[in-house]
């Protein structure tokens, strides 16, 4: 019995031992369980920290930074920030400076690097020294060509000096030698004025009697002019003077050939007839007048041109006529240059247009004069009306020119050549008045043409 008894005591303890083992090893595993998860996420922790601070492309780097940092006896950290802080310091002078405060303070625009803004500034500051160089060159150039005219100013002070006063020591001459020439013109002055008083006197003296000779002079022209106009009305009541020579008729139409446009004139060789010659063309001779409304010769009804001459008629061809009043028999014919039984005298002055281009020239003033002396006329030379002038023939009339507007700079050539035009403007008009006072008619190229038939009207 007692056997029994410490047996079954000695199992049950070391279930209870086991049993204590076993509640051990089940907190035990527990406690370890927990402590592992606990350090896991710690890990993890450290993981993700270690992330954000180092990635694993950047170990090697780090790995230089951090035995950087062991020699200097220093953490990683604060390694970098001493670091950081020492270019911070270097670059902008601040350990606390950023990006943009450093950008700022040295006006750094756009993407472009400390570096590159300091290269920039190295290159202006070598342009800047290139300049000053330069300069200082220049300025030292100077300052030797100042010491120079400096010197040259002095040795011309010292000469003008010595001029001055060899100036000065003449002046006391000629001081001397002006006194007495203003004595010499003092004296010559009141010579000049005696001679001169006296001079005046006997001029006055010689202009009154010359006076009282022309009011005996004018006295005898007046006397001579009241005989002159006396023996003018004589001749004048004894002289036969024919009619105007423009209103003269020359001949006559005395037949007309069908309708070839040629007509018969009574005019031949025997009459200075020549082939070439023209003529107007009149219904009668009251018609060769002077329209009052135009001031113009009437242009007749036709122009004649005479192409055959016999001896004492002559073949003329109708030109410038008009259907509506045609050449007939009895017509007269009439030119102002011909006339059978008289050479008449013209005057041809000035330049003409005879070709209507706008432009007169003296070249066909002289076709005027040919004109006339083709058809048996006499062509006066010079530019004065003579007293046996039949016509005067006036060119274009020229332009007015005043003297009084010649520039003040005008060259001797452009004064001769206004001084020219206007000339020949008062001639022109000084012709034109004589004229008329002389009761000579004045023809210009239109009235030409008009009483000689030469072309169309």
């Amino acid at each position: 019995m007692a056997m029994r008894s410490s047996g079954g005591s000695g199992v049950l303890i070391a279930l209870i031992i086991f049993i204590f083992l076993t509640v051990g090893s089940a907190t035990a595993a527990i406690l370890l369980y927990g402590q592992k998860t606990s350090a896991n996420e710690e890990l993890s922790r450290e993981k993700a920290v270690r992330t954000e601070l180092m990635r694993e492309s950047e170990r090697e780097s780090v790995a230089t930074l951090l035995q950087e940092a062991n020699r200097q006896r220093q953490s990683l950290v604060g390694y970098m920030v001493a670091r950081s802080n020492g270019y911070r310091e270097f670059v902008a002078g601040m350990a606390n400076a950023d990006e943009e405060s450093t950008r700022d303070r040295f006006r750094i625009t756009g993407q472009a690097s400390v570096a590159e803004a300091f290269g920039r500034m190295m290159q202006e500051n070598e342009v800047l020294k290139t300049q000053a160089n330069e300069s200082a060159a220049r300025v030292q150039a100077l300052e030797s060509e100042l010491a120079t005219r400096t010197q040259d100013f002095r040795d011309l002070q010292t000469t003008s000096n010595d001029r001055v006063a060899s100036v000065q020591a003449s002046i006391s001459e000629y001081a001397d030698a002006a006194q007495s020439y203003r004595a010499d013109i003092d004296k010559t002055r009141n010579e000049y004025r005696r001679t001169l008083d006296e001079k005046t006197t006997s001029h006055r003296n010689e202009v009154a009697d010359l006076q009282d000779e022309i009011d005996d002079l004018n006295g005898n022209q007046t006397v001579l002019a009241g005989r002159l106009n006396e023996l003018r009305k004589v001749v004048e009541s004894i002289r036969v003077r024919p009619k105007n020579p423009a209103e003269l008729v020359d001949g006559r139409v005395v037949d007309v050939l069908g309708s070839s446009g040629q007509v018969f004139i009574d005019l031949g060789r025997n009459d200075r007839i020549r082939p070439g010659m023209t003529f107007r063309v009149y219904d009668n001779a009251n018609q060769i007048q002077i329209d009052p409304t135009t001031g113009e010769y009437a242009r007749g009804k036709a122009s004649l041109q005479v192409i055959k001459v016999a001896d004492s008629t002559a073949t003329a061809r109708v030109t410038d006529g008009a259907s509506s009043r045609p050449v007939v028999r009895g017509d007269v014919i009439a030119n102002a240059v011909f006339n059978p039984e008289h050479r008449f005298k013209f005057l041809v002055f000035g330049q003409f247009d005879v070709d209507g281009n706008g432009s007169s020239s003296m070249n066909e003033a002289n076709y005027i004069k040919s004109r006339i002396i083709e058809w048996g006329g006499e062509v006066v030379e010079g530019n004065q009306l003579t007293g046996d002038l039949d016509f005067l023939v006036l060119g274009e009339v020229p332009d007015f020119v005043s003297t009084e507007l010649i520039p003040a700079d005008a060259s001797p050539a452009e004064i001769d050549a206004i001084l020219k035009r206007q000339e020949a403007y008062d001639r022109y008009d000084e012709l034109f008045q004589q004229a008329i006072n002389a009761q000579i008619p004045v023809l210009n190229w239109n009235r030409f043409r008009l009483l000689t038939g030469d072309g169309d009207a």
